[in-house]
C-alpha cells in the first residue's frame, strides 16, 4: 500500500458507501450505552440492545461481546449456600426441570453430574496457571478436601494420579489455534507490543470533552457549531495541539481528509488501513466500544439533542467515529510506517498442551466430586467417556451460574409469594368507615416504609400508589428556572407547558427575589471566570481563598446546622412570592408556545388525568375529606449521581410540581363534574393536597396550604403531624442500613442522621435508591397493608374488581413494567459487573462538562451505578405480583407487544394473586391458552408477626422476611 496522502487524496467514494456507512452506524448504535446526561438519569434495561433475546442468551452474548459477568461469580453464589440464601431444595427444584440423560449406564446421570459439580462446586483451571497447579500447589498428588462423604468413600483407596492420568489419556490435544486481530490497535500491539489506544484514547476524550461541554470549560471550543469532526479538525490543525512522539504523522493523515466530510472520510480511512468493505460494521463496532461511555453520549445528544443541560450541541456519531479513524491512521502510520500490515499479525492463543492439561483437570476435579474412581472410569468404553467428558465441558462456569442463579430466584420468590399466601388467608386489618386522609404516594420501592409507618401511627389514614408524574405529563417551568424541564416518563413527549407565577399582589416580592438572584449569579460567575485568570486567579485564591476554610469546615463538622443556617439566610434574604400554576387552558385549540406546546390544560385534558389516576386505583368514590398527592426527588451535597434518585416517572427529576397540579385539576369543580360522567365521584368535602417527599433526607412539604378551607384545617393539622411522625419513623428505619448509624438511635435521631447524610460533603451513600427492589406488587392496598416489605416492593394501587375490560391494568401495565423492570435490569447488571456495566466506584470520579463522569482526570464516561449505589442489592429479576387471575394477567401483558417482549423472553418473573381466594401461580413460560402455571404452595417459608415496625427491624442490617405488622397471629380464613 502507498502513503496515507497518496491514497487518500486519489480517493473517489461512490455515493452506496455513504448510505453503508450510515446504516453501518445506525445499526451499532444499539449496542452503545443509552444513558443521557448525568443531570436527567433515567434506570433503563443496561442491555437494552439484547431486550429481543432470551434472558439468559442474551447475557451470554453481551458478556462475550462488552467482556462482562452474565451473573455473580461462583464465590458470590457459595455464599448464598453458606447463608441459607440458596438452599439444597432450590437447586434440586431447578435440576428438576433440565434435561435427564444417562452418561455412564448404570452409574451417572446427567442430573447427578450436575448437582455434584454445583455442591460443593466444581473449580475451574487456566491454561496460564495449570503447570503450577500441578507442580507447586498439588493438584495430583491428593483429592479435595471438601468432597461429599459418599464420593469420599468411592475414592478412599484411589490413586488421585492415577484418576488425572486416566483423564488426561482421553483428553486430546487441541489444534493450535490463532486469532485475526479485531482492530488495528489489536494487531499493533501484537507485532510491536505498543497500544495505540494510549496515544489515541487521551486526545479523543479531550477533543469529545471539550465539543460536549455544557458550561464547565472557560474557553469553548472553537467551530464547536460546525460540528465535532470539522471542530476537531481545526483544533488538531493547529499548532502544538499534538502529542509529538505518540502520533508524529498524524499531520500526514489530517492534511489528506482535511477536504472530506465524516461520511466520505471513513471508508476512506477504513480503506487505507485495509480493512475490506465486508469487515467494515466488525472493525466500527470494536473501534467504539473501546470508548463506549463517550460514543453513547455523542449518539444521545444526536438523537434527543433536548436532554443537554445548557447548550444543544449539533453531536453526531459519524462525526466521532471519524475523528477516533482519524487519530488511529495517525497512531498505526506512526508504528507501522506506510505499509500498514497490522491485519498479518497472528494473535496466538496458549499452548496446546497447556489447554489439553486444564481441560483433564476439570474431568479429574468433576470425577472426584462424582465419586467415580479410575476403575470405574476404566470399564467405561472410550465413547462413553467422551460423552461423561462432554457433559462436564458443557456444564462450564456460566452454566453453572445459570443454574445458581435460577436457584438464587427460587428462593427469593418463595421468600415472597408464601408470606403474602398466609397474609392473604388472614383475617385483614381493620378498616374505618370513612378515613380521616387518604395519601397518594409514587409507587417507588422507597416509599414503601413512607406508608407503611403512616398507617401504623394513624390507621385512619390510608395510602395510595401510582406513577410519580400522576398522569400529568407537562413541560414545567418553575419561577426560578432558567428553562423548562419535562416531568414525565422519558418515552412520552409531553404536550402541554406548565408556568408557575407569582400571585396577584406577589409581582413586586417577585421581582426582587429575581434581582437579587440575578446579582448573585453575575458575582459568582465573574468569580468564577477570574479564578480561572492567572493574575486575578492567584490574588483571589491567596486573599479570599482563606475565607472558604470556615464553610468547608461547618460543612463537614455540622452539615445538617450549616444547611439550616444557608436556608435561613435565603429564606431572610430572598423574598418568597406566593405562587400558582397557570394550567387552565379555556379555548379548543390552546395558545402556542415558542415550542409549539400547549400552554395548560382543558377541562376534558385535566378530567383524563385525574381518572387515570383514581380509576386504576379503585377510588371511584368514598373518598376522605382529605387526598393528599405527593411527588418526590431527592436532594444530596457534591453527588454527580443526584438525578438518579430522583423519580424515574418524571424523566428523572422531582415530581413536587406534578402533585401539585394533580391536586389543583382535581380540586376544580368542572373536573368533578366531568368525572362523575365516568362514575367517579369526589365528594363536596374532600379536598385535594399536592405535596414533595424528599427521599433523601426525608423532608415533606404541603403546597398551596393557604387554600384549604378553614373546615378542614383540622384534619389537614392531623395529617401533618402524622406525616411529620412517619417521616421520622422511615429515617430511623433507613439508618438501620447505615453502619456509621448506630443501633440505639430514637426516631428523631436516626431522622438527624439521614439527613445530616444528605447535606454531608464527602458522604458516598447519600441514600441507596433503588438498591433494595426486587418485588413489584400490583393490587389492592388491604392485600399488603400491615406487611413489613423492608423497601423491596414497588406498591401500585390496582382494583381487578373494578376493571372488568382490563383496560385499566393495560394502562398500568404499560407503565410499571418498563419503569420498575428497567431499574431492576439497571441495578442487577451494575452489581454482577460493577467494572463492566456499572461505574465501579465513586471515589475517583469527576465531573466532565456537566454531562457525566470519568475516573480521574482523563478515562471513558462511566455510565451505570457506582458501587455504593448498589453494595447491598440482591441481583435478581424483578417479581411482578398481580391480583388478578392468570388469564386475565397473561392476555392483557400479551397484546402489548413491548410487555411480552420482557415476560417472554425472561427479563422479569411474574405471579399473580386471585382477587377473591388468594390463591397464588407463578408463570412458567407459554402463551395464553397454553400457559403453565405453577401453584405456590408450602410452608418453608413462613409470614412472621410483629407488633410494630421498630421491633422486627431494629439492630439488623440485612434484608429481612416479609412480616405482619400490629397484629397477633390469626386464625386463617376458612
Amino acid at each position: 500500500m502507498g502513503s496515507w496522502f497518496t491514497l487518500v487524496t486519489h480517493w473517489n467514494l461512490p455515493m452506496s458507501d455513504h448510505s453503508s456507512i450510515e446504516h453501518i452506524l445506525a445499526h451499532l448504535a444499539h449496542l452503545l450505552p443509552a444513558q443521557g446526561p448525568i443531570g436527567v438519569f433515567v434506570h433503563h434495561n443496561t442491555l437494552h440492545a439484547f431486550q429481543h433475546l432470551p434472558f439468559e442468551q442474551a447475557v451470554c452474548q453481551a458478556a462475550k461481546l462488552y467482556g462482562a459477568e452474565p451473573y455473580m461469580r461462583q464465590e458470590a453464589f457459595r455464599r448464598a449456600m453458606d447463608s441459607g440464601r440458596i438452599r439444597a431444595e432450590d437447586i434440586d427444584a431447578v435440576l428438576a426441570a433440565e434435561p435427564q440423560s444417562d452418561l455412564l449406564p448404570g452409574v451417572l446421570t446427567r442430573r447427578d453430574l450436575r448437582r455434584a459439580m454445583l455442591r460443593p462446586g466444581a473449580r475451574d483451571f487456566r491454561p496460564e496457571t495449570i503447570a503450577w497447579e500441578i507442580g507447586e500447589a498439588g493438584l495430583t498428588s491428593a483429592f479435595r478436601t471438601d468432597l461429599p462423604p459418599k464420593s469420599r468413600a468411592a475414592l478412599a483407596k484411589e490413586s488421585p494420579r492415577a484418576l488425572f492420568d486416566l483423564c488426561l489419556r482421553h483428553t486430546p490435544v487441541p489444534e493450535p489455534a490463532e486469532a485475526k486481530a479485531a482492530r488495528p490497535r489489536d494487531g499493533v500491539l501484537a507485532a510491536t507490543g505498543i497500544d495505540t489506544d494510549d496515544a489515541v484514547h487521551p486526545l479523543l476524550i479531550r477533543l469529545a470533552g471539550a465539543f460536549l461541554d455544557q458550561g464547565l470549560a472557560y474557553w469553548p471550543m472553537p467551530e464547536r457549531e460546525n460540528g465535532f469532526w470539522k471542530a476537531s479538525l481545526d483544533v488538531l490543525g493547529q499548532p502544538f495541539s499534538l502529542e509529538p512522539h505518540e502520533l508524529d504523522r498524524l499531520p500526514e493523515v489530517l492534511a489528506a481528509v482535511r477536504g472530506l466530510d465524516a461520511s466520505a472520510a471513513i471508508p476512506a480511512m477504513l480503506e487505507t488501513l485495509g480493512v475490506p468493505e465486508a469487515e467494515w460494521e466488525h472493525v466500527l463496532e470494536a473501534e467504539l466500544l473501546a470508548l463506549p461511555g463517550w460514543a453513547g453520549m455523542m449518539h444521545r445528544l444526536e438523537v434527543e439533542p433536548e436532554l443537554a443541560p445548557h447548550e444543544d450541541v449539533p453531536a453526531s456519531l459519524m462525526d466521532f467515529v471519524a475523528v477516533r479513524l482519524l487519530l488511529t491512521g495517525g497512531a498505526v502510520a506512526t508504528q507501522m510506517g506506510d505499509t500498514v500490515s497490522w491485519r498479518a499479525i497472528p494473535i496466538r492463543s496458549h499452548a496446546p498442551e497447556a489447554i489439553r492439561l486444564a481441560r483433564a483437570a476439570r474431568y479429574f476435579d468433576a470425577a472426584q466430586l462424582c465419586g467415580l474412581s479410575a476403575s470405574t472410569l476404566s470399564a467405561s468404553k472410550p465413547a462413553q467417556l467422551r460423552v461423561l467428558f462432554d457433559a462436564i465441558d458443557e456444564f462450564d462456569d456460566w452454566e453453572r451460574r445459570r443454574l445458581l442463579h435460577l436457584a438464587y430466584e427460587r428462593r427469593h420468590e418463595r421468600q415472597i409469594l408464601l408470606p403474602i399466601l398466609e397474609h392473604a388467608r388472614r383475617e385483614p386489618l381493620p378498616v374505618p368507615k370513612r378515613l380521616a386522609a387518604q395519601v397518594f404516594f409514587c409507587i417507588d420501592e422507597r416509599e414503601e416504609s413512607t406508608r407503611r409507618h403512616l398507617e401504623e401511627i394513624d390507621p385512619e389514614i390510608e395510602t395510595y400508589g401510582a406513577a410519580g408524574f400522576f398522569g400529568v405529563a407537562m413541560n414545567y417551568h418553575g419561577l426560578d428556572d432558567a428553562h423548562a424541564v419535562a416531568l414525565c416518563p422519558v418515552v412520552v413527549k409531553p404536550q402541554h407547558e406548565i408556568k408557575e407565577r407569582p400571585m396577584e399582589g406577589h409581582h413586586a416580592h417577585y421581582e426582587r427575589r429575581r434581582a437579587l438572584r440575578k446579582y448573585w449569579s453575575n458575582l459568582t460567575h465573574h468569580w468564577w471566570v477570574a479564578s480561572r485568570t492567572l493574575v486575578r486567579g492567584w490574588i483571589g485564591t491567596t486573599v479570599l481563598g482563606l475565607f472558604t476554610i470556615f464553610p468547608l469546615a461547618a460543612r463537614v463538622l455540622s452539615p445538617r446546622r450549616y444547611a439550616r443556617f444557608i436556608a435561613w439566610l435565603n429564606s431572610s434574604v430572598l423574598p418568597e412570592p406566593r405562587t400558582e400554576l397557570a394550567f387552565m387552558r379555556t379555548d379548543a385549540a390552546g395558545h402556542a408556545a415558542a415550542e409549539g406546546l400547549l400552554l395548560g390544560f382543558s377541562i376534558p385534558e385535566k378530567v383524563d388525568r385525574v381518572a387515570s389516576v383514581l380509576g386504576p386505583a379503585g377510588l371511584r368514590k368514598g373518598m376522605a375529606r382529605l387526598v393528599v398527592v405527593l411527588g418526590h426527588g431527592s436532594t444530596s451535597l457534591n453527588n454527580p449521581h443526584e438525578s438518579a434518585h430522583d423519580c424515574g416517572a418524571c424523566g428523572g427529576r422531582r415530581g413536587g410540581p406534578n402533585g401539585r397540579i394533580f391536586a389543583a385539576m382535581a380540586n376544580h369543580p368542572e373536573v368533578r363534574k366531568g368525572l362523575r360522567a365516568r362514575d367517579i365521584v369526589i365528594p363536596d368535602d374532600t379536598w385535594f393536597v399536592g405535596g414533595y417527599h424528599d427521599t433523601c433526607n426525608d423532608d415533606i412539604d404541603l403546597y398551596d396550604l393557604d387554600e384549604v378551607p378553614a373546615t378542614h384545617r383540622p384534619d389537614l393539622a392531623r395529617v401533618r403531624a402524622s406525616l411529620d411522625k412517619a417521616r421520622a419513623r422511615d429515617g430511623h428505619e433507613r439508618a438501620r442500613r447505615f453502619e456509621a448509624a448506630d443501633y440505639g438511635l430514637s426516631d428523631e435521631g436516626g431522622l438527624h442522621h439521614v439527613q445530616e447524610r444528605s447535606e454531608h460533603l464527602a458522604e458516598p451513600r447519600p441514600e441507596y435508591g433503588h438498591c433494595t427492589n426486587a418485588v413489584c406488587i400490583v393490587g389492592r392496598r388491604s392485600s399488603t397493608r400491615g406487611l413489613f416489605l423492608d423497601r423491596r416492593s414497588f406498591l401500585v394501587s390496582y382494583d381487578a374488581a373494578q376493571d372488568p375490560t382490563n383496560d385499566a391494568l393495560a394502562r398500568v401495565l404499560g407503565a410499571v413494567i418498563p419503569v420498575c423492570g428497567g431499574i431492576s435490569l439497571e441495578y442487577y447488571f451494575s452489581f454482577v459487573d460493577n467494572e463492566g456495566y456499572g461505574c465501579g466506584t465513586k471515589l475517583p470520579h469527576n465531573v466532565t462538562g456537566l454531562i457525566g463522569v470519568m475516573n480521574g482526570a482523563e478515562s471513558d464516561l462511566r455510565t451505570g451505578l457506582p458501587w455504593q449505589m448498589v453494595e447491598i442489592h440482591e441481583p435478581v429479576r424483578i417479581l411482578f405480583v398481580l391480583e388478578t387471575t392468570p388469564d386475565r394477567a397473561l392476555s392483557t401483558i400479551h397484546a402489548n407487544p413491548q410487555l411480552w417482549e420482557f415476560l417472554n423472553n425472561r427479563w422479569i418473573r411474574l405471579a399473580v394473586s386471585d382477587p377473591q381466594t388468594g390463591a397464588m401461580h407463578a408463570y412458567r413460560g407459554g402463551e395464553p391458552g397454553n400457559a403453565r402455571w405453577e401453584a405456590i404452595e408450602g410452608g418453608d417459608e413462613p409470614l412472621f408477626d410483629a407488633p410494630t415496625s421498630r421491633d422486627w427491624y431494629a439492630g439488623r442490617r440485612e434484608h429481612l422476611p416479609i412480616a405482619r405488622i400490629g397484629a397477633a397471629p390469626a386464625m386463617a380464613k376458612q
